[in-house]
């Protein structure tokens, strides 16, 4: 009988993260990560409680490396860096991305992680101290549409913007953003 191949956490778990990373979180399971070890699933269990585990796991790492990209201090605008960040998790990390923000089922819990991330380091930027919690959520949702959009571009390869390129459509799409807001509230306030 041949000897049984013997397999680690990190390697068990780096052979899952490629597997979410092109087939997405569905793809998953004891049987498909056995066949990604050309193993039975039984090394799997060795180091995993469950597969819900492993799952929790993957997607832990999948959020601490997006936190890293949106949290790098490229500019002084902490709103202008979750931007940039998204874009270039989006460019460094295309099957990723398409994971995560565009499988056709929809993972709206580990979105909603994602974007509450996202509010979270937002949340940060002083200069919107002082505006309604309404008006910021709104000037969110405008940001994270045009930055998500403009990522999702990026990942399934419409094209290939440099680094400059982004930072300059964030900055003219959110002033632009900023300016009817601002003017909306504006309106708003004097009826």
């Amino acid at each position: 009988m041949p000897k049984k191949a013997v397999y680690t956490k990190k390697q068990i778990f780096d052979k899952a993260f490629i597997l979410f990373e092109n087939e997405g979180l569905e793809a998953i399971t004891a049987r498909n990560v056995g066949k990604a070890l050309a193993s039975s699933p039984a090394p799997i269990y060795a180091h995993f409680e469950s597969i819900t585990e492993l799952k929790t796991e993957l997607i832990s790492a999948a959020k601490n490396r997006f936190l890293e990209y949106i949290k790098r201090p490229v500019t002084d605008k902490i709103y202008l860096n979750i931007g940039i960040g998204i874009c270039a998790f989006a460019k460094e990390n295309k099957q990723l991305f398409v994971s995560v923000f565009l499988r056709e089922q929809s993972f709206s819990d580990l979105i909603r992680e994602f974007r509450d991330l996202i509010k979270a380091e937002m949340d940060k930027d002083r200069r919107f101290d002082e505006l309604s919690i309404e008006f910021k959520d709104m000037l969110f949702f405008d940001c994270w549409t045009y930055a998500h959009g403009l990522a999702t571009l990026i990942a399934t390869g419409f094209f290939s913007p440099d680094d400059e390129y982004i930072k300059q459509r964030l900055m003219e799409g959110a002033a632009t953003m900023l300016y009817k807001r601002l003017e909306d509230y504006d309106k708003n306030q004097n009826k």
